[in-house]
């Protein structure tokens, strides 16, 4: 893991994909923000965005999406194909989640539940790091 933290109040977020309960982080929250859309275009065209960013909509996402497990891959793929784009400029991203992340078998394998549906994070992230009991943490590297 890098050096490089971030402190917006009581946790610290470190380079790569922090994935965060809002409920739990609401204060906390980077001022830059994005749509999952948004995001993943910014990526797949390698254009920059600031270094601290809050990412909302992955759970809505897969949650409205006619095949969760194909966007799923997709995002992985990209964000795999676009693992240099992201270390060079070493992001500390913010995934925010709207509903509840919880751990039911692994605490590198969480879930999303939202809106009464359950979600894997582990065929977008591969398995995570917890940091805190709302706070998970994916390298910039999914290959990794």
């Amino acid at each position: 893991m890098e050096e490089t933290k971030v402190s917006g109040g009581v946790h610290m977020m470190d380079i790569g994909f922090n994935i965060i309960e809002k409920e739990a982080f609401a204060t906390e929250l980077f001022r830059e923000k994005m749509s999952i859309i948004e995001f993943l275009r910014a990526v797949s065209r390698e254009e920059r965005f600031g270094r601290n960013v809050a990412v909302f909509g992955l759970d809505s996402l897969l949650y409205y999406s006619d095949d969760a497990e194909k966007v799923s891959k997709y995002i992985k793929t990209l964000l795999e194909d676009k693992a240099n784009f992201l270390f060079r400029f070493n992001y500390i991203i913010q995934i925010v989640i709207d509903g509840k992340i919880e751990v039911v078998e692994s605490q590198e394998r969480p879930r999303i539940k939202y809106k009464d549906v359950e979600f894997l994070l582990y065929p977008i992230f591969g398995r995570v790091k917890q940091v805190d009991l709302k706070h998970f943490i994916a390298p910039l590297n999914l290959q990794s």
